[in-house]
């Protein structure tokens, strides 16, 4: 019985981690978007998207950072960021910039994982949704 609850924790122990992990990230990138940092002006302006837009991408960053520490909206925020990594991931591809395309899709299954393990208020939600 211990090697099973022990097996649990490190699962726990494991999630919590990556999504701290990803979390920092989210917050760096996002904070650089929302500062205006002037690589992101340039790359968004290369890519064909509004100003305002960098604005937007960097605030949904953020608050998806924060959303991933709150175990109740992990798997929202997974959600919300996963939706951003196929943006970036299909920008990329548009663009032709085939060495930057798997870095926000590796990112994207590691936002998969946490989705995964923080579940559960996500399914809650769609079952209230559709009465099921």
């Amino acid at each position: 019985m211990d090697v099973i609850r022990s097996a649990f924790n490190w699962k726990q122990v494991g999630v919590w981690a990556l999504a701290a992990v990803l979390a920092a990230f989210f917050l760096v990138a996002g904070g650089l978007k929302l500062r205006g940092a002037p690589s992101q002006v340039d790359n968004f302006a290369h890519w064909g998207y509004a100003a305002w837009f960098l604005y937007v991408v960097g605030a949904v960053e953020v608050a998806g950072a924060m959303g991933l520490l709150v175990p109740r909206l992990a798997g929202f925020a997974a959600l919300l960021l996963g939706g951003t990594m196929l943006g970036a991931a299909l920008t990329h591809l548009v663009h032709h910039e085939m060495k930057a395309v798997p870095v926000p899709l590796v990112i994207l299954g590691l936002l998969a994982v946490v989705g995964y393990a923080r579940r559960g208020p996500v399914v809650a939600f769609y079952e209230r949704l559709t009465d099921g």
